[in-house]
């Protein structure tokens, strides 16, 4: 029988596999570690009470989690008690009372507390940034900076930012820099009135005549808000009018265009206040796609790979470039963005689902799975963190990025968890410098939308605004997204913030290519918004808000 040859370990080679060990143990970690354990911050302790799930699941926004500052966070929540009676209050209002919360970071210790009457279940919180933050109730918008004024002992003390008078607010939407407002408004109607019932059940009210649908009067408004607490004013940029409700991809200084070139290829256009017009990179998608800046110079696109459904995503920057792309899988709805421009990050979340569903229908707990947040560096697409939020809110805001990028609260299992994110690289830190010294040169010009950049496929977008804002509006309004949940009464403001046109839906391009047209090309004129028919547009259930 042959003797198998086994080598006779010897002092070196003993030597180096103990070695070879020792780096293999001391790797692994290394490799399996995940994120480090979050701060956690009890709600028990700031006074939480348990909220709907199906109020939360159809698009109320009932829980809200803000930074001031990188080492505070603001946190609103609806609680449970005797609401106060109010002279002439509308019929159909929802009045619900909202307390909110300065907490210390990383202690969680409570530094002011206040509580709000609101009267309905849409969007009433947006931070402005700076430590400043948009408040609206009803259509009266105030502004307030709880940590620049916590020594005066009236933190929460709130002054006064614009009123609508004649209009209600529809929707309002605010650039990732917080410099740019808008707020879109409808003519404000009565409530509709009760059924009257016969023998043969309640009569339904008539709908209103095709000529009798209000325009949406959006109006733009720059802000410049400061570290001091000073008060921020709003400075009116322009207006336009448009049959629906959703967003539309400005910024301060230009506004991007989806060009379609003909067969799913499509390409994306900045045109500044000036004139100027650049040509970007093109984005292969079978449905338009729908671009959303994420900073002056950067912005990310959704779009269709085989079908109608957005689970493509891509980054590009003003040079021309396609920085990245990737997929997004599942089915999922109320798709939310949180922006960190200073940091060079933005955070995505989704509600999973375990089926498709009905876009803008409410949804039950039995089709939820989760609400992931993704958290991605915006020059490279790497995903730095990935946590669910709990309970489930449809409306967002239950997640939150710090202004420098550095960290991501959520809410999760009855509690604020903060996470620590990677510090910036080396090279990160040089691609943020490049993309902030290749953003567009600020300019007060005024936001404009002539008819050459407005195809007759968007003739609901006017393009010849008012010079002056609507006289509903005694100051300036800005356009909002803020659409009512669901199953809400459509007269109530809406909640969806930050949400894109239903004309740019999702980007799809795989090529790195600056979008430059071949010689003898036509490219095809840009489109703004899309809206084929007359009805108010409703966004696709992928569409991010």
């Amino acid at each position: 029988m042959p003797v198998p040859n086994v080598p006779i370990p010897t002092p070196h080679r003993l030597l180096c596999a103990a070695l070879g060990w020792l780096l293999v143990l001391t790797a692994l970690p290394a490799y399996a570690r995940g994120p480090e354990p979050p701060l956690r911050i009890p709600l028990e302790n700031l006074g939480f009470q348990a909220l709907s799930t199906q109020f939360l699941l159809n698009g109320s926004s009932m829980l809200t989690v803000h930074y001031v500052d990188d080492k505070h966070l603001l946190i609103t929540f609806v609680v449970h008690r005797l609401i106060p009676r109010l002279p002439n209050e509308p019929e159909d209002d929802q009045d619900r009372v909202v307390d909110a919360v300065l907490l210390e970071l990383p202690n969680g210790r409570i530094l002011a507390r206040t509580t709000w009457h609101l009267h309905d279940q849409a969007q009433y919180l947006w931070n402005l940034g700076h430590g400043h933050f948009l408040l609206r109730v009803r259509d009266n918008l105030t502004t307030f900076a709880p940590l620049a004024n916590l020594a005066t002992g009236q933190p929460f003390a709130q002054g006064p930012f614009l009123v609508s008078a004649d209009r209600r607010i529809a929707a309002l939407v605010l650039s990732p820099d917080t410099d740019l407002l808008i707020i879109e408004t409808l003519k404000r109607t009565p409530p509709k009135p009760k059924s009257e019932t016969s023998l043969f059940g309640p009569t339904p009210p008539a709908e209103p005549k095709l000529e009798e649908r209000n325009l949406v009067q959006i109006n733009f408004y720059r802000l410049h808000p400061r570290d001091n607490g000073d008060p921020v004013k709003p400075v009116f940029a322009g207006s336009v009018q448009a049959r629906g409700v959703g967003g539309i991809p400005v910024s301060t200084a230009g506004f991007l265009a989806v060009v379609d070139q003909g067969h799913q290829h499509y390409a994306f256009d900045f045109h500044s206040y000036a004139g100027k017009i650049d040509e970007l990179a093109p984005f292969d998608s079978t449905c338009p796609p729908a671009p959303i800046f994420v900073s002056h110079s950067e912005f990310i696109a959704f779009g269709c790979r085989t079908s109608h459904t957005m689970q493509q995503v891509g980054g590009f920057n003003m040079r021309g470039e396609e920085m990245w792309e990737q997929g997004l899988f599942g089915d999922y709805t109320a798709p939310s963005l949180a922006y960190a421009p200073a940091g060079g990050r933005f955070a995505l979340s989704r509600i999973m689902l375990r089926s498709s569903a009905v876009p803008d229908q409410p949804i039950s707990a039995d089709e939820v799975s989760a609400q992931t947040v993704v958290v991605y560096q915006t020059n490279t697409g790497k995903q730095l963190l990935r946590a669910d939020c709990s309970p489930v809110e449809r409306a967002g805001q239950n997640f939150a990025l710090s202004p420098n990028g550095l960290g991501l609260a959520i809410v999760h299992a009855d509690a604020v968890e903060v996470y620590s994110l990677p510090p910036l690289t080396s090279k990160d830190e040089a691609e943020l410098k490049l993309a902030q010294a290749s953003a567009p040169p600020e300019t007060d010009l005024p936001v404009h939308f002539t008819a050459k950049e407005v195809p007759s496929s968007a003739a609901e977008v006017n393009a010849d605004p008012p010079e002056r804002p609507g006289p509903q509006l005694p100051a300036a309004v800005p356009p909002t997204a803020a659409s009512a949940p669901p199953d809400s009464d459509q007269n109530q403001p809406a909640n969806k913030p930050t949400q894109p046109p239903a004309a740019a839906s999702t980007p799809a391009s795989t090529t790195q290519s600056s979008g430059d047209p071949t010689p003898g090309e036509h490219r095809a004129p840009p489109t703004l918004y899309t809206l084929p028919d007359d009805k108010p547009r409703a966004a696709p259930k992928d569409t991010p808000q």
